[in-house]
């Protein structure tokens, strides 16, 4: 068992970490990781490449069109990720360029120590070494973490002619 400790930028109301250089927002509510760059600038930076186009993803904060990109190698503290999927809207947004989602951190406690000013991931033996893809379902994305395909079934169930039979 591993608990990371990542520094969270105290003067923002919002879990804000550094990576890379740039802020990252920790949004526990989204599915899909985001990189609000350029598309060169995540090619060239991050050497990524295109692996979807033309997608749609919505959220509180309303729609984004984009594409999703696989990254190598991509880090969160001590956490690498060998392949890393994530969406990179046609619009870059300059206020959180990269935004984290919750299946990022599946099988493990994470949470937000605001008093010292920490984001804390507790592994629970799971490995630091992990790969985050996405896929396409019936036009949406969903995510797989380490071989588990977390998708949500209601979108399953209601074209279910007669419901579910228990």
């Amino acid at each position: 068992m591993s608990l990371l400790q990542i520094p969270l930028i105290k003067k923002y109301q919002r879990p804000i970490i550094k990576l890379y250089g740039l802020m990252a927002l920790v949004d526990t509510g989204a599915v899909v990781p985001m990189l609000s760059l350029a598309s060169e600038l995540v090619e060239e930076k991050f050497h990524a490449e295109k692996i979807l186009e033309k997608h749609m993803i919505g959220g509180i904060g309303g729609e984004s069109y984009g594409d999703v990109y696989r990254l190598k190698d991509f880090k969160i503290g001590e956490m690498n990720f060998s392949i890393f999927d994530a969406f990179v809207p046609y619009e870059a947004s300059l206020k959180y360029p990269i935004l984290l989602g919750a299946p990022l951190f599946y099988g493990m406690t994470y949470g937000f120590d605001t008093v010292d000013g920490l984001f804390f991931v507790d592994t629970k033996d799971v490995s630091l070494n992990r790969e985050f893809k996405l896929y396409e379902l019936r036009g949406q994305l969903y995510p797989q973490i380490d071989g588990v395909l977390i998708q949500d079934t209601s979108l399953f169930l209601s074209n279910m002619p007669f419901g579910l039979w228990v």
